[in-house]
């Protein structure tokens, strides 16, 4: 669980979802070294040929963490050495309600700028200006002048909350400046930008603790030791005492650092069973670890359940169902470690959602198989009610995309199904196969029966319904089709 991030589908800035979806796959299987070199271009104001350059980031970002590969090293500055703590809590491109620990990566530039520009911050400013101009000098020694630029954030932040709490046109202003970067929505940007400034001033007094966890646990932590399990316990009893507001961010910040959801329920369930006079509220805060596994795995269901009423893109759509299975199956494994039935329920409820989409985008993918399968009523008296290829239709090569797309979905089906425990899905990619086998057996039928050109289309669709089949059948029965098809089109 190397990032947090929102779960619903990024917000396009009218760039079509199949072109999301081949840029995003694209990108996705980038080598990690041309990731990293083009992540550094991009975030250092690189063109990204109209794209919304925080999207672009955000892929790239995912694929040099799946990859374990180090992010391109960036200049240090005050902006960099502000931003640091509070990593484990970025997100990439919010949709949705702002939810805890969830800070949009597009809201710090305008954050960093009203330190900058807002006499309320001017303390923050001129710590800012003394870092950058001591990193510029070599100095080694910057721990006071970083405690001088957060201690300056505390009271110029502090200020802006308390004036916008208290005046509604003040806050309308703040709201607008903080969106003003924005292309898009400015209002919305704002606004939500404003409660991430409220969020990083709320864990102000809690920094000292922040950056503790981010030095005694490293990204991507496995199961955690019993000593780790100790230093977790010792940061987040010393942050109730500094800053008992903040505490709970201890526990979900631990959880962000480490590889998947199911380690970091033993977190969760470790201090679950603290007894401890001085720690009265330990289970309650590491509670908000489940609360947002829950939140993640619940809205990636409601995400694909929305996907599928819409018209189901099939390209990425896989990758989308085995992260929620990924998700739901860590998070069940810890609960089943813990004999936890209320969790296992929520899981179960999660996966049924799950799976009624994936039936959903099988139906779908059925569907335009049989759009590619054209049919029409025969002629004569003794089957005149049944349905034959219809060899007078034109070949469409959407038609035949749209059919090899949904056939490869079907393919996956059965995995995903089994990875929802959900086992039915395998039937829709039987049926597939069924009718496949039925059409082909018609067509030779067809080719047999036609002459001159009938029986040339009969054939062209022939070859055009094998290069399909390929994808469902095996080699050896597509190759006897092949056969069978290439002596009723020598036959008299």
């Amino acid at each position: 669980m190397n990032e947090f991030e929102e779960n619903a589908s990024p917000d396009a800035d009218g760039v079509s979802p199949r072109r999301w979806t081949r840029l995003e796959n694209f990108l996705s299987e980038l080598p990690p070294a041309a990731a990293a070199k083009l992540f550094a271009a991009v975030e250092s104001g690189g063109e990204t040929a109209g794209l919304p350059a925080a999207q672009v980031l955000k892929i790239l970002r995912t694929r040099l963490v799946d990859a374990g590969a180090p992010f391109p090293e960036r200049p240090a500055n005050a902006r960099r050495a502000f931003f640091a703590p509070f990593e484990d809590f970025l997100i990439s491109g919010r949709k949705g309600r702002k939810r805890r620990a969830r800070i949009d990566r597009a809201s710090l530039g305008a954050i960093w700028a009203l330190i900058g520009e807002d006499a309320a911050c001017k303390e923050a400013a001129n710590a800012a200006d003394a870092y950058d101009a001591a990193l510029a000098r070599g100095d080694k020694s910057l721990a006071h002048l970083e405690d001088a630029l957060f201690a300056g954030a505390a009271i110029g932040f502090a200020r802006l909350i308390d004036h916008a709490e208290a005046d509604a046109a003040f806050r309308s202003d703040l709201s607008r400046r903080l969106g003003a970067q924005s292309e898009k929505c400015a209002d919305k940007t704002g606004a939500a930008a404003l409660h991430d400034l409220a969020e990083i001033n709320f864990l102000l007094p809690a920094i000292g603790h922040l950056k503790a966890v981010r030095g005694a646990f490293a990204r991507g932590a496995a199961r955690l030791t019993e000593e780790e399990l100790y230093d977790a316990r010792r940061i987040y009893s010393m942050c109730v005492k500094d800053a008992p507001q903040a505490a709970p961010y201890i526990p979900l910040a631990i959880a962000a650092r480490m590889a998947s959801f199911d380690e970091a329920f033993a977190l969760y369930y470790h201090f679950a069973r603290i007894e401890d006079e001085a720690l009265p509220d330990a289970a309650a805060d590491a509670a908000f670890i489940a609360e947002a596994a829950f939140d993640d795995l619940e809205s990636m269901a409601r995400a694909l359940e929305r996907a599928a009423d819409e018209e189901p893109h099939f390209d990425g759509a896989s990758a989308l169902f085995d992260r929620f299975a990924a998700l739901a199956g860590g998070v069940a494994r810890a609960a089943a470690r813990e004999n936890d039935a209320a969790f296992a329920n929520r899981i179960g409820a999660s996966r049924d959602i799950a799976a009624g989409a994936l039936a959903r985008y099988c139906e779908c993918a059925l569907a335009g198989l049989r759009r590619f399968l054209p049919t029409r009523h025969a002629g004569g008296s003794s089957r005149l009610m049944a349905l034959r290829p219809d060899i007078a239709r034109s070949l469409d090569p959407r038609d035949e995309m749209a059919a090899r797309a949904g056939a490869g979905f079907l393919v996956e089906a059965q995995r995903l199904g089994a990875a929802l425990e959900r086992r039915d899905a395998a039937r829709f990619a039987d049926d597939a196969r069924s009718e496949l086998r039925r059409y082909a057996g018609d067509l030779i039928a067809e080719i047999r029966a036609a002459e001159g050109e009938p029986r040339a289309a009969a054939a062209r669709r022939m070859e055009a319904v094998l290069r399909v089949a390929a994808i469902l059948l095996a080699d050896d029965e597509l190759a006897l089709f092949r056969e069978r098809a290439n002596v009723a089109l020598v036959s008299a």
